[in-house]
């Protein structure tokens, strides 16, 4: 575990959040961040697909 997360899981335990808590947090930031990356991925991908096909029906 890097710094960052060190000081977050005391600031979590500083507001008063038990260990349980925390786990979700954790658990539901590693989620969305999965998330945000296969997203990302995909809205790449298809920009590509749609500049190849501009390209595509350009040169007709």
């Amino acid at each position: 575990m890097n710094e960052k997360w060190i000081k977050l899981v005391e600031n979590f335990k500083e507001n008063g959040n038990e260990p349980e808590d925390i786990q979700m947090i954790v658990h539901f930031y590693d989620v969305m961040m999965e998330t945000h990356g296969r997203l990302k991925k995909l809205y790449e991908e298809e920009k590509d697909e749609r500049k190849h096909s501009d390209t595509l029906h350009n040169i007709k």
